[in-house]
This record gives C-alpha cells, sequence and structure tokens, in this order.
C-alpha cells in the first residue's frame, strides 16, 4: 500500500510540495488554503488518504473539521480491501477541498471499527458536523464512492 498522509489530535501533517516541510493543517481549516510555515509557498488541499492511528486523533477529526469525512474500514489482509485502495485514492484526489477522506486499519483499531459496528470490510461511514449520516460496505468506485457521499 502506498505510504498516506498522517494525522494527530491537533490536524493533518501535510508536506509543502516546494520544500519538503511537514506542516500541520487544522481539521478545522482543512477546506481553506495554508501556506507553508517555512517557505511560504500555497498547499495544496488535502487530496490523499489520511491514515488515522489513534482513538484520540479520530475523535477531534470528527468533531472539529468542518469538512465531511469519509472513512474507510480496512485491514491488510482483505483483497477487496486492497482492490478498494486505489479507488479510495482517486476519490481522495477528487474530493480535495470539500471533504477528508481517511483510512480506519481494523485490525489496529478495532474501537473505532466497533463505534461503528462494522462486521465486514471494506466499510464506509459518512461523518458531517460530527454525526454519522450514512454507511455503506462493499467495493466502490471512486466516482460511485463520490455520489453516494453527496447524496448523504
Amino acid at each position: 500500500m502506498s505510504p498516506h498522509l498522517t494525522a494527530d489530535e491537533r490536524g493533518i501533517i501535510l508536506p509543502c510540495p516546494a520544500c519538503g516541510t511537514s506542516n500541520r493543517i487544522a481539521y478545522a481549516k482543512a477546506a481553506q488554503q495554508g501556506r507553508c510555515g517555512t517557505c511560504k509557498a500555497e498547499l495544496p488541499h488535502v487530496s490523499e488518504p489520511v491514515e488515522i492511528t489513534s482513538a484520540s486523533d479520530f475523535a477531534a477529526l470528527i468533531t472539529q473539521s468542518t469538512l465531511p469525512v469519509v472513512i474507510d474500514f480496512w485491514a491488510p489482509w482483505c483483497g477487496p480491501c486492497q482492490m478498494m485502495a486505489p479507488e479510495f485514492a482517486k476519490a481522495a484526489a477528487k474530493a480535495a477541498g470539500s471533504a477528508i477522506l481517511v483510512k480506519v486499519n481494523t485490525d489496529e483499531r478495532q474501537d473505532i471499527a466497533s463505534q461503528f459496528r462494522v462486521q465486514g470490510i471494506p466499510a464506509f461511514a459518512l461523518i458531517k458536523n460530527g454525526k454519522l449520516v450514512a454507511q455503506t460496505s462493499g467495493f466502490q468506485p471512486a466516482d460511485r464512492l463520490l455520489a453516494w457521499m453527496r447524496q448523504g
């Protein structure tokens, strides 16, 4: 699997395309265009899946984000999840600036998966304004996933 962006309780860690410096984008400001703290270059919108590795980071994201959050529940051993990964990355690129797409490894974060009663993977949840508004499961081409997100 390709590397993803990471996050912490305060925001998404986004590397500057000009100088490579890691910049933290606060969840509440993810819809805005930021500037690198080092070279002042304009930072792109979050256009890759964000890997969530802790329950506290996840809680901060869903409560602070002003953008919709699409969660991909997956596991490394899951064949359909592996097939879904490039489609989820395409969806993240297409949704840049209008949604944050995150990945939750259900083997490592069973606590988060159980919050959403995930019983099979890949599974997806849509959070808007801190509230669960829709869930679906199974392989989804990027455009179908984005259409589902817009309907939610």
